[in-house]
């Protein structure tokens, strides 16, 4: 008892403590304590606006998963993909943050986490939900954007390593419902919603908002400082120098040396100047289709982790928590990585 106790206070003051931190390291750095030296300049087009920015998305995205619950839309949801999901033994709740994330992995993250925190959901299926959510859903959710960076820069070359994301991420569908098809309890399978109560279906606004707010505040806190230190950590070179050093790890024999540099632009930047930068060696005639195809894929490999580390751990930290946040992190990259290994080798072989 003294125990539950215990780590309810601890619940509760942690993400205050969290904020804390992150303020003092701002106030650190703009008082010179640093060897930093931003401008206010750069401090407000590189974090202040970001940052708020950023708070916006997940704010909407927090209001909308609470929406969705209190007008009892969960089980419409589910109902859109429950023959697949029945299958993997998911329940209605896993099976509406689904059909979510083929349109917003924050909503669908928040409903979990929220289904989570009502005790709808237990900490395994949410962990295997997030992880499905990971594989097809966010590959249709980002499609439009990689396609049309993709297709006209690199032509074919694009279309085939979009085909090869494609499988890598379907395979990772099929194996998380496979895998929780054997694990989880049957029971959860047979599942059924539950009717909403009669003033649940009606949305009442000061309930929703009083619990919005709460449930906001503590996003900010966990958010804001994982998001400073990430910050800091990039203006001192961090991130730069982790980009070399991975880069310059990469020797393939099958690959001409001109390749290295999609490899490494897709690493030492955004997805879009690996693009440009394989549309222009095709284009000069140093790389083949598949040549490109290859160094794309292997460019999106070395680049996962870093990526993950700068644009979703602060959301992820926020919307779970700091530790489950980075283990659904850690796992879903991880198994992002093994996915696009094993449909990239055959690939290779096969070219």
């Amino acid at each position: 008892m003294h125990g539950r106790v215990a780590a309810k206070t601890r619940s509760h003051y942690l993400p205050w403590l969290f904020l804390a931190l992150g303020v003092g390291l701002l106030l650190v750095n703009m008082a010179g304590g640093t060897s930093l030296k931003l401008s206010p300049e750069v401090m407000y087009a590189k974090l202040f606006w970001p940052f708020l920015k950023l708070l916006g998305y997940l704010g909407v995205g927090l209001f909308l998963g609470q929406v969705i619950e209190a007008l009892g839309w969960t089980a419409r949801l589910g109902k859109l993909v429950r023959p697949l999901i029945g299958w993997g033994r998911f329940g209605t709740e896993s099976a509406a943050a689904f059909s979510t994330s083929f349109f917003s992995g924050i909503v669908a993250n928040t409903l979990l986490m929220g289904y989570y925190q009502e005790g709808k959901l237990s900490l395994r299926e949410l962990r295997l939900s997030y992880l499905l959510n990971t594989g097809l859903p966010a590959f249709v959710l980002h499609l439009p954007t990689t396609f049309f960076i993709l297709a006209p820069l690199t032509g074919m070359a694009g279309i085939i390593y979009l085909g090869l994301n494609l499988l890598a991420a379907s395979l990772r569908t099929l194996g998380v419902l496979a895998y929780a098809h054997f694990t989880l309890k049957p029971t959860v399978a047979a599942r059924e919603p539950v009717e909403s109560a009669p003033q649940a279906r009606g949305l009442q606004f000061a309930a929703l908002w009083k619990k919005f707010q709460k449930r906001f505040l503590r996003l900010i806190c966990y958010t804001m400082p994982i998001y400073i230190m990430i910050f800091l950590a990039q203006q001192a070179g961090l991130f730069d120098y982790a980009r070399q050093a991975t880069a310059g790890l990469i020797t393939v024999t099958f690959l001409p040396l001109e390749a290295a540099s999609v490899i490494i632009f897709s690493v030492a930047a955004e997805f879009s100047s690996g693009a440009a930068a394989a549309g222009a060696l095709m284009a000069a005639g140093a790389l083949t289709t598949q040549q490109t195809v290859v160094a794309l894929m292997l460019g999106s490999i070395v680049a996962a982790p870093i990526r993950a580390l700068r644009h979703q751990l602060p959301t992820h930290a926020g919307i779970f928590s700091p530790k489950l946040g980075g283990q659904l992190l850690l796992t879903s990259q991880g198994l992002r990585i093994l996915s696009l290994i094993i449909v990239t080798g055959p690939y290779i072989w096969w070219s």
